[in-house]
């Protein structure tokens, strides 16, 4: 079985998927940063294409993925992987995902920088 490179966060969250002219409804099961896992009565089929409204109850604003991939369904549960989003909601995801970068600050560069080859003129 192939690892995956992200951890998935359990979470507690509804979502709106919308797919060829059909709506639903969906319970958010677990979440990172390349996708989701989700319970839904819809009828979906790996390869289908989506754009879901992922609501959290902590953000007034839902989460809008505009394009997502249906890479595995079975006994009503959905794996999506997320490919078109704001870069506003790829932030957002980052962090309510739990996986927002850890930066150290950059050095300064502290040596002095001499051209070689350059004349004065």
């Amino acid at each position: 079985m192939k690892q995956r490179y992200t951890k998935r966060e359990p979470v507690q969250s509804t979502c709106i998927l919308s797919c060829e002219g059909m709506m639903g409804q969906g319970q958010l099961l677990n979440l990172s940063v390349p996708g989701c896992l989700l319970k839904t009565s819809m009828k979906l089929k790996v390869g289908q294409y989506v754009d879901l409204r992922l609501s959290f109850p902590t953000s007034a604003t839902a989460l809008q993925v505009k394009l997502a991939a249906v890479r595995w369904a079975k006994n009503g549960q959905v794996g999506l992987e997320f490919i078109r989003m704001s870069e506003t909601d790829q932030t957002r995801l980052r962090f309510l995902s739990g996986h927002i970068e850890k930066r150290t600050p950059q050095q300064a560069w502290s040596e002095r920088v001499v051209c070689v080859g350059t004349t004065a003129g």
